[in-house]
């Protein structure tokens, strides 16, 4: 009998589940105005749409719930949600405070190659930019952040910023549909990368402080604007 060396064969993944899948594409649905703020939508119309059974898309509207997306009403079906102004506020606060904290943190000793992937990841929201992808912007600056979380190496700042990476994602798409934002924020996270390169922990900090607090403003500026004004 053979012995398998090691590496010999690719690790299988795990598919994902129906409520994961359920989660995903209704989460999406939100995100992409499809599904409409202040709408009540019913799970039976939902699962019917999603093609599956109805338990699952149940579950995946309880993790919505817990993440703050939508509300259910029983009886009537689920409400998609609008975060408050005092909501937004205060999801920008705890977000200034962990990300700036990662900077501080990850100056001191984020390596060559480590650069070098947060520029690959910054050529990829450019590429959006030029594309004019909200959508597309939203997903690679989910992976720049996340991926400077990670380099801190604390598992519990990069847990507490994906709990609430959803909600922010959910701001940044409507935020960047005014004109200008998306090469605005390029500006700004290519000077994030910058300070970084220079192991200058204090100016790192600063420009990310400066980079979530313009984002922020964009969210409140464009909190009241009508609904068709956010579509991606």
């Amino acid at each position: 009998m053979h012995r398998l060396e090691n590496n010999a064969l690719s690790t299988i993944k795990t598919p994902p589940s129906l409520r994961e899948m359920a989660f995903d594409a209704i989460k999406e649905g939100i995100m992409s105005n499809t599904l409409k703020a202040g709408h009540t939508y019913s799970e039976n119309a939902l699962a019917k749409q999603l093609g599956m059974s109805k338990t699952p898309v149940h579950e995946a509207l309880l993790d919505l719930t817990l993440r703050g997306f939508v509300t259910l009403v029983p009886r009537k079906g689920v409400v998609i949600r609008s975060l408050s102004i005092d909501e937004i506020k205060d999801l920008y606060e705890f977000r200034l405070v962990l990300e700036v904290a990662v900077m501080r943190k990850v100056a001191h000793h984020i390596t060559t190659a480590q650069v070098e992937r947060l520029w690959e990841i910054h050529h990829a929201c450019v590429a959006a930019t030029e594309a004019d992808d909200h959508v597309g912007y939203i997903k690679n600056d989910r992976v720049y952040h996340s991926f400077m979380a990670s380099l801190a190496g604390n598992s519990y700042m990069v847990e507490a910023l994906e709990n609430v990476r959803d909600l922010i994602d959910w701001m940044g798409v409507r935020a960047m549909t005014r004109p200008g934002r998306l090469p605005e924020v390029d500006i700004e996270h290519a000077l994030v990368i910058e300070k970084l390169a220079e192991n200058n922990a204090e100016k790192a900090a600063r420009a990310m402080e400066a980079h979530v607090r313009a984002t922020e403003q964009n969210s409140l500026s464009w909190h009241d604007r009508p609904q068709k004004d956010f579509e991606a």
